[in-house]
């Protein structure tokens, strides 16, 4: 019950830090829409550097399973439930992007992510080729490094708005472990390079308001790997001034990958999906 009532305490305070700073915003963009602004084209549209440092606030749900080394399909186990991983968690996004010529763009993110919890388990888990009776207690990890490299073309492209299509990589760097006292454990780690296409735009209301958004997919099956990708992220980005500015935005990330090579032969469907904020700087 503690623990409900801290992450439900945190998301709350989390949306009113959201919402505190959107309105802080909406009132210093007021004050500025009555002043003449600088610069007659919003930064984002035409700097050639970008950097963004992000906080993501998601809400997690994390299935995985883990088979024996005689192919015996382990136990489907649900972190956030049977093991008592916390749903919501503060995530620090790091993103870089750089334009060359007036239409292509590179772009690049990290997103790190590391999770831990002990628990005595309420029904049998088989995890790789160990078996975890009802009472014992569990250590459980879960780590994932999520790096995103792509690139884009804007087919559409003017001084308030571009539209374009995106071509990249979402490499995701998977660590799962269960172990126990006397017992021992195991570990699956998979490295999953999942091939991505999408679109993206953006819309300059003003020099200083800016509305974007991006959504990627992937769906393949190819030797060990079988799954689907989706990301999709929007965002409303305000300039205090040419060169930094801050941006309130939503997003949704959700893994569905089966694997069969020795290091990891199973299974992890992955979401998490929450507001974001960004500090940006370009130039």
């Amino acid at each position: 019950m503690v623990a409900v009532e801290g992450a439900g305490v945190r998301r709350v305070a989390t949306l009113g830090w959201t919402a505190g700073v959107t309105l802080v915003a909406s009132v210093v963009g007021s004050i500025a829409a009555a002043q003449d602004t600088a610069w007659r084209v919003h930064p984002t549209l035409q700097d050639k550097w970008t950097l963004q440092l992000g906080a993501f606030f998601p809400r997690l749900h994390t299935d995985t399973r883990l088979n024996s080394s005689t192919g015996t399909e382990g136990t489907e186990v649900k972190l956030e439930n049977d093991l008592g991983f916390p749903r919501d968690r503060t995530l620090t996004s790091y993103l870089i992007s750089m334009r060359f010529g007036e239409r292509w763009k590179v772009e690049g993110e990290y997103v790190p992510l590391s999770r831990s919890n002990s628990v005595a388990i309420d029904r049998t888990i088989s995890w790789g080729d160990r078996t975890y009776a009802v009472g014992t207690t569990v250590d459980a990890d879960f780590n994932s490094d999520v790096y995103r490299l792509s690139v884009g073309y804007s087919f559409a492209k003017s001084d308030k708005a571009e539209a374009g299509i995106v071509i990249g990589a979402h490499v995701t760097d998977f660590s799962v472990s269960l172990s126990a006292p006397r017992l021992g454990g195991q570990r699956g780690d998979v490295l999953a390079p999942l091939p991505t296409v999408g679109l993206y735009g953006a819309y300059a209301f003003t020099p200083r308001w800016l509305l974007s958004g991006r959504a990627d997919y992937f769906s393949l099956s190819y030797e060990e790997y079988e799954g689907s990708l989706v990301h999709a992220t929007v965002g409303m980005e305000y300039r205090m001034a040419r060169n930094l500015g801050i941006q309130v935005g939503y997003r949704h990330v959700h893994y569905d990958l089966s694997t069969s090579k020795p290091s990891y032969n199973g299974n992890v469907d992955y979401r998490f999906s929450g507001p974001t904020l960004y500090l940006i700087g370009s130039f």
